[in-house]
């Protein structure tokens, strides 16, 4: 009797039928034949790409507008600093030559007596500063480090604005340096001091008798050369220049000048100061001796 062959277990089936076609036939039929995309899906995909291109560049056009209007202010400002700034000069000529017409006039009315009259007023005209004077001196330049021309910075927002920038206190002890060494006339980028000038700072500008200035710092001082240079660097200011120089990388020029010639600062309003007269009140209180 033969033995009958053994059928195969429907497990083994599945497990073929696993190994030999993984994919369903429905997947498989569909990836042999993809269907083509429709020209709707493709217009969308694109306005929606034209879309976030176009609000990626306006997103980024409007983060670049306050720095271009920034600028454009500040160019502004540039351009009428200047313009006045050219308008007070001419003014200040025309002063000038209006002060040596009033002067030679005066002359002319004073006639030969007058000529020791005349002389002191001039020598006391050039000390008070009205006067242009000329002479030998020094030429002190002061200037920023390199790297601190950046425009627009705000000195109360920077905690480093004041590295490397030369201040109003600095041009302050200078000057104060230079007269105490014996200088007989002192001017700031062509802005003559006197005993009323001021020098103080305003936002980012060093204001000399409400004028801004601009970095480099020249002041020309007429007088003896080397008096002025050992009484400088024996004074207080001299080493505070030269922790400027060191410390801060500020820029420090000191130089003789064989002839310099300093403007006038402009005719003065006259004052004078008094004692004030003692009410016969206040005296008698002093006399009977002051409040009980």
């Amino acid at each position: 009797m033969t033995e009958r062959p053994r059928a195969l277990d429907a497990s083994m089936t599945l497990l073929r039928e696993v190994m030999e076609r993984p994919l369903d036939p429905g997947y498989a039929a569909a990836a042999a034949h993809p269907r083509p995309r429709s020209q709707l899906r493709t217009a969308i995909t694109l306005i929606l790409a034209i879309a976030a291109g176009i609000g990626f560049c306006v997103a980024v056009r409007s983060i670049q507008v306050p720095q271009r209007e920034s600028e454009a202010v500040s160019h502004e400002l540039r351009e009428q600093i200047e313009h006045r700034s050219d308008a007070v000069e001419q003014l200040e000529r025309s002063n000038a030559q209006l002060a040596a017409a009033n002067a030679a006039a005066q002359q002319s009315l004073l006639g030969t007596r007058g000529a020791a009259l005349g002389e002191q007023v001039r020598e006391l005209g050039a000390l008070t500063g009205e006067l242009p004077v000329s002479g030998k001196g020094l030429k002190v330049t002061l200037d920023d480090a390199p790297g601190r021309d950046e425009v627009g910075s705000d000195p109360r927002t920077d905690d480093g604005y004041d590295e490397g920038v030369v201040l109003d206190a600095d041009l302050q002890v200078v000057v104060n340096g230079l007269w105490a060494a014996g200088a007989e006339a002192i001017s700031i980028n062509g802005e003559r001091l006197t005993a009323l000038s001021a020098i103080r700072s305003a936002g980012e500008a060093i204001l000399v008798d409400f004028r801004p200035l601009v970095p480099p710092y020249v002041i020309s001082v007429v007088g003896d050369p080397s008096s002025l240079q050992t009484g400088f660097a024996e004074g207080q200011a001299g080493p505070y220049v030269q922790s400027l120089r060191d410390n801060n990388g500020i820029g420090v020029d000191i130089a003789t000048a064989a002839e310099l010639t300093l403007p006038g600062a402009g005719q003065f309003v006259l004052r004078q100061a008094g004692p004030v007269e003692e009410s016969p009140v206040s005296t008698a209180k002093k006399s009977s001796g002051g409040h009980k």
